[in-house]
């Protein structure tokens, strides 16, 4: 099958920034301008893998990145430009910087054909590099990412697969990866909004918040809106730092706020995350932008939920959480289904 462009959704995220806007626009008590760093850079890691959702090998069939967010700093210099460009986002708040490096996994159902059926998911790889910057006022964090990477074999999504595939005794060996998309340089620019409380809710000898989130992506990689929530239930809890729901875009910095009020070393949560996506734009679904491959024919509208289990001991974070997402395309055989682990440490 040839790639399809789809219909963008300016409109949609537009209603949805407006939304954000609205919300953020209550009063808020910033830190002072010189006020120090009060919590400091964390490097972290996390991987998606299919194999921990029953071993099923589609889909999105793995992800990692690693990354690394600067110390709780007050806005200054040049760096703050992209933020500076969201004109809702809190002057008053504390921002931090990071960078990180990934690689997704896209495969079809069926590992064995070496031509695999076209109207199921084509082999697809992303390897990108990312900048970010992530403002926190006291009852809203905001995330900006830019996106820069490669779609088709330069991804070296290909090789990857096969040298795990090698290694993990009963894996399936993939046979179709030369019908991938081809290569395409990709740009991806990313938002999320998060409404918090600093203060967590009490329930008997245990704390739970709520935090609703908007989010969205412009790029020739992805193009999306996106509207979730999170429900968390714990002790000792700090404040969410980001939506915990992964998508394609994900990036969670697991470290403490420098709104926390946690006391003492260990703190824990359950969480439940669900989001809505309508998707316009989708290269490992739509195929290549300017040049012929293979491609299926997507759904516009995406849900995903994810249950997990957070523990924090001092500077160290763990986390795993599963996640279930409806079909992608039509004609997808089953939910795609897989875990996630993801480690920090707090400097």
């Amino acid at each position: 099958m040839l790639t399809k462009s789809g219909p963008t959704l300016a409109a949609a995220f537009a209603t949805l920034l407006l939304a954000a806007s609205a919300a953020t626009a209550q009063e808020t008590t910033p830190l002072p301008v010189d006020a120090p760093a009060t919590s400091g850079p964390v490097i972290g890691f996390w991987i998606d893998n299919d194999l921990f959702g029953g071993g099923t090998d589609r889909y999105y069939s793995n992800g990692f990145q690693f990354y690394y967010f600067s110390g709780a700093r007050p806005p200054y210099g040049n760096i703050d430009l992209l933020a500076n460009l969201v004109p809702w986002i809190e002057p008053g708040g504390v921002r931090r910087y990071g960078f990180a490096f990934g690689q997704n996994i896209y495969t079809p159902s069926n590992l064995t054909a070496r031509n695999p059926d076209p109207t199921d998911r084509p082999y697809a790889g992303w390897l990108y590099g990312r900048f970010s910057v992530l403002n926190e006022a006291p009852t809203a964090v905001d995330r900006i990412d830019l996106d820069l990477g490669m779609v088709g074999p330069a991804s070296l999504a290909e090789q990857t697969q096969k040298a795990v595939h090698r290694i993990v005794t009963g894996a399936t060996y993939p046979e179709g990866w030369n019908y991938q998309l081809r290569d395409e340089p990709g740009v991806v620019l990313s938002y999320e909004h998060v409404w918090r409380s600093v203060k967590p809710n009490t329930l008997g000898p245990l704390e739970w918040d709520f935090s609703p989130h908007v989010a969205g992506s412009l790029g020739n990689v992805l193009t999306f809106a996106a509207l979730g929530s999170t429900v968390r239930l714990g002790g000792n809890m700090p404040p969410p730092v980001g939506a915990l729901v992964t998508r394609p875009t994900s990036s969670i910095p697991y470290q403490d706020s420098p709104y926390s009020q946690r006391q003492g070393r260990f703190s824990w949560y359950v969480y439940a995350s669900a989001e809505g996506r309508a998707v316009a734009r989708n290269i490992f679904l739509d195929g290549n932008t300017f040049r012929d491959s293979r491609s299926v024919d997507k759904h516009p509208f995406v849900g995903s939920v994810q249950a997990g289990l957070t523990l924090r001991y001092d500077r160290f974070g763990l986390t795993y959480a599963q996640t279930l997402q409806t079909p992608e395309f039509r004609g997808q055989k089953s939910l795609t289904n897989y875990g996630s682990l993801r480690l920090s440490v707090q400097f």
